[in-house]
């Protein structure tokens, strides 16, 4: 059994947890008199729905190993992530049913992955064929929605697939979405240069999600007939935003948080599997990416077309406090609790009984050119499991 103080995310008061069996088996209020001052926050862990891969290796890649499945998973706990997505993005569909049957032959082989991988997401291909909304996913991999190519990865993925960004302009894709949703399959609506009437024909049809929102788009776009108004007005649409302080600007960050009710909005990192390497060019079988100085990641030969993120959830969390004009507390939420509503998982809890998935973390602290903050995570628990631990840090405390 472990035993820990520490002060609630949501409350701030100290309290004592106990686990035991995978499970939170008490939490009992402190004195705040006798509490110490340099107490840890405690929350639930992170949950992204949206990871690419990290440190060279992807999910997408038709070379994918176990270890390097591993390799990832366990990089993200540094991140303060627990459950999360793998995302496989556009390819060929060969590589893509590859790729597939690589993360669910590691889900076989190592346990603790498997409990994690909640599902998988699928990001594309089929997606807008336009540079601009297409990003770095690539061109020729692009194709139209297709029935029978979706059931056949399905059943690479063993019916892994809970997620699927899609493109809503694309022919055929109203009963597309619909087929997806009869199949107990979320949609996402993303990488898309979509009107008005075909983002709520889509909604419509059921998706309930828009991925990555203000990304994913032309460079220039009308001031009115755009992508980003139906979403933001539809309130039947969740949107996730990656608060990287490099994907967003802190106003449209801002004006997305106070447009959108607060349970139809979730924090996404959207882990590049180049995140974690060296300033320079790097090379993969889809594409090249820059790495710049910062750490921000680009299509190669170019300044203004991302390639994903380089920073984990924890440091989107604090972020998205820090720029998006809310709460620590409420950032948490939207990486905690409103992914697992979107894929209808029971809300996690700091209550007895609630799975001991749980994050322990100092405050915030801003980055030395206040782009971005950062989230220092002490430690990641997984069903009661150490799945990573700080250097330095006692545990227990």
């Amino acid at each position: 059994m472990l035993r820990f103080r520490a002060r609630r995310y949501d409350t701030l008061a100290p309290v004592e947890i106990t686990v035991g069996q995978g499970l939170i088996n008490s939490i009992q209020p402190l004195d705040h008199a006798h509490a110490p001052d340099d107490l840890p926050l405690v929350a639930p862990s992170l949950f992204d729905l949206q990871i690419n891969g990290y440190g060279g290796h992807w999910f997408s890649d038709a070379a994918l190993t176990t270890n390097q499945v591993v390799l990832i998973a366990d990089r993200l706990a540094g991140f303060g992530i627990g459950p999360f997505l793998p995302t496989i993005v556009t390819n060929t569909s060969d590589v893509m049913h590859r790729s597939l049957r690589a993360v669910v032959q590691a889900a076989a082989e190592v346990p603790r992955f498997q409990q994690r991988m909640i599902g998988i997401h699928l990001e594309g291909p089929w997606i807008s064929p336009r540079d601009g909304p297409r990003g770095a996913h690539p061109a020729h991999a692009v194709r139209l929605p297709d029935l029978e190519e979706f059931d056949s990865l399905q059943r690479a993925a063993r019916g892994l697939i809970r997620l699927v960004t899609l493109a809503p302009e694309l022919p055929g894709i109203i009963r597309f979405i619909r087929e997806l949703v009869a199949r107990g399959v979320v949609v996402a609506l993303g990488h898309t240069a979509a009107n008005a009437d075909e983002i709520h024909a889509a909604i419509d049809a059921g998706a309930t999600l828009g991925t990555h929102l203000g990304n994913g788009l032309e460079a220039r776009i009308h001031r009115h007939h755009n992508p980003l108004w139906p979403q933001l007005a539809d309130d039947r649409l969740t949107c996730s935003l990656i608060a990287d302080g490099q994907h967003l600007p802190p106003d449209f960050l801002k004006t997305v948080l106070r447009a959108k009710p607060a349970d139809r909005v979730l924090l996404t990192c959207d882990l590049s599997g180049w995140a974690g390497l060296p300033p320079g060019e790097h090379h993969s079988a889809w594409g090249a990416c820059e790495v710049l100085e910062s750490g921000k990641l680009v299509v190669a030969g170019q300044r203004e077309f991302l390639a994903g993120s380089h920073l984990g959830l924890g440091d989107c969390v604090a972020t998205a406090a820090m720029l998006g004009g809310i709460s620590l507390a409420q950032a948490i939420d939207l990486a905690t609790i409103q992914p697992r509503r979107l894929l209808n998982l029971p809300s996690p809890g700091l209550t007895p009984g609630a799975p001991a998935d749980l994050i322990l973390f100092r405050e915030p602290q801003p980055a030395p050119h206040g782009l971005n903050a950062s989230l220092p995570i002490l430690l990641t628990l997984h069903h009661g499991d150490v799945l990573h631990q700080a250097e330095g840090f006692a545990w227990p405390v």
